[in-house]
């Protein structure tokens, strides 16, 4: 018997185990590492870009508690009957003149019956 029959057509021995051509095997796997990452960057540069996207054409409308208030403030203020009201520094002392506050539909009706009436040609 002779130590040339144990050997395998593609160069094997009987008893190896090993990948008999490791070069395919490690281009296969660095072929899927590389093609891996690209892949993950891809995904990775679509979402931001998406996300960037959407914050640059997103329209914030935002109605705080405060602006609430405020406007409820207002709308109160104008369904008020008519008072005066006055202006004073810390002291008590009066600062600005006093004006008269009147609601809107009576301001209104006073700039009616003052200025309205019949157009003049």
């Amino acid at each position: 018997m002779s130590h040339d029959e144990s050997i395998l057509p593609d160069g094997q021995l009987s008893g190896d185990t090993e990948d008999p051509r490791p070069m395919s095997t490690w281009m296969i796997g660095i072929c899927s590492i590389i093609l891996f990452a690209v892949i993950c960057l891809a995904v990775a540069a679509m979402f931001y870009g998406a996300v960037h996207r959407e914050t640059k054409r997103k329209v914030v409308s935002v109605r705080t508690q405060a602006t609430q208030l405020m406007r409820e403030a207002r709308v109160l203020a104008l369904e008020q009957d008519a008072h005066w009201e006055t202006w004073t520094d810390a002291d008590g002392e009066l600062t600005g003149e006093r004006s008269l506050k009147i609601p809107m539909d009576q301001a209104v009706q006073l700039v009616i019956d003052e200025y309205g009436g019949e157009a003049k040609p």
